[in-house]
């Protein structure tokens, strides 16, 4: 072997360790997961029974952060500059992934090249409700009142670019519809609004509208999942009633674009097991939520495809946030 063939060969043994060890070696440290709202909501609640888990199914200690702020955009961006090594996990969803590209005029991260998606965790149909006093009591009867009422309707949302919001400006696109759109601070406040009679309907997520609907002062219409859901399991979903309408609050997992395969899959192979538990999937299910967990690359298609659909949403509704 000559001196300059060997001193190659050290070379690319030199700078090809530290990543095949590292990755052999993950985790061996803390590991963090930013969960880019205020602490006490429902994604917040996700995380931690999902970090205890992890530390499990790693194994390692894991944490949760909060860092919240316009939209989850600041605890996005943050993890997309942090160190891409497997130790800083990001757990968000459409709003930050799927919507803020369209929303925002100046986001200050792509949720595509600086991140790489692990696995979907988690999704959540919304429910279409009216007041329990209202005459609608079925989902034909509420289409026949919109498709006749045009804008003298009008529905609540969390805020304007929220996923109440936007799913019925989907539903608005697929029915050829537009009511007028009454935004809120957040969810109590648009379930106020129905439940005062200010507002005609809300599409809203199941958590927010549950507790009302089983004392008996909002009726569910419809829910926006693929399937029926499990919170309301004899509720008709928009799809089976011929609307091309599906918009389920997704959240997943993604880590800094640029950490190793390696430690992408084990990252996977971890949540995939922690999925397992009983103890995550009836915390998810008391949330109106349900458990769904699938591989780097369905991920990373799924987002895909949701970045396309909210694109031709936002876009046609001229919305933006900054």
């Amino acid at each position: 072997m000559s001196r300059i063939f060997r001193w190659t060969y050290i070379l690319a043994l030199c700078l090809g360790l530290p990543f095949g060890a590292f990755a052999q070696d993950y985790p061996n440290k803390v590991v963090r997961i930013l969960v880019p709202y205020p602490p006490g909501g429902v994604v917040d609640i996700t995380a931690r029974v999902l970090a205890e888990e992890l530390a499990r199914t790693l194994p390692a200690t894991v944490i949760v952060e909060n860092k919240a702020g316009a939209g989850g955009t600041i605890g996005a961006e943050y993890v997309a500059r942090a160190p891409a090594d497997g130790y800083t996990i990001l757990l968000s969803g459409a709003a930050t992934h799927a919507f803020a590209p369209w929303v925002y005029k100046q986001l200050r991260y792509d949720p595509v090249k600086d991140f790489v998606p692990v696995t979907q965790v988690s999704e959540g149909p919304l429910a279409l409700c009216v007041n329990a006093s209202s005459p609608v009591n079925t989902l034909a009867e509420f289409l026949a009142m919109v498709k006749s009422g045009g804008a003298t309707l009008n529905f609540s949302s969390n805020g304007n670019g929220t996923y109440p919001h936007l799913a019925v400006e989907l539903m608005n696109q697929s029915l050829g519809v537009k009511p007028l759109h009454v935004p809120y601070a957040g969810g109590a406040q648009a379930i106020t609004a129905l439940l005062g009679n200010q507002v005609q309907f809300t599409l809203n997520h199941i958590p927010v509208v549950q507790g009302h609907v089983k004392a008996g002062r909002l009726k569910v219409l419809a829910t926006t999942g693929n399937e029926r859901s499990v919170a309301f399991p004899n509720v008709p979903t928009l799809k089976e009633s011929g609307l091309d309408v599906v918009a389920s609050a997704w959240f997943g997992l993604f880590v800094p674009a640029g950490t190793p395969a390696a430690v992408v899959e084990r990252i996977a192979k971890a949540s995939a097991e922690a999925a397992k538990s009983p103890a995550l999937r009836e915390k998810l299910a008391a949330q109106g939520d349900e458990l769904k967990v699938q591989g780097p690359a369905q991920f990373q298609a799924f987002q895909a495809s949701e970045l396309a659909k909210w694109q031709r949403v936002i876009t046609s509704t001229g919305l933006k946030l900054d």
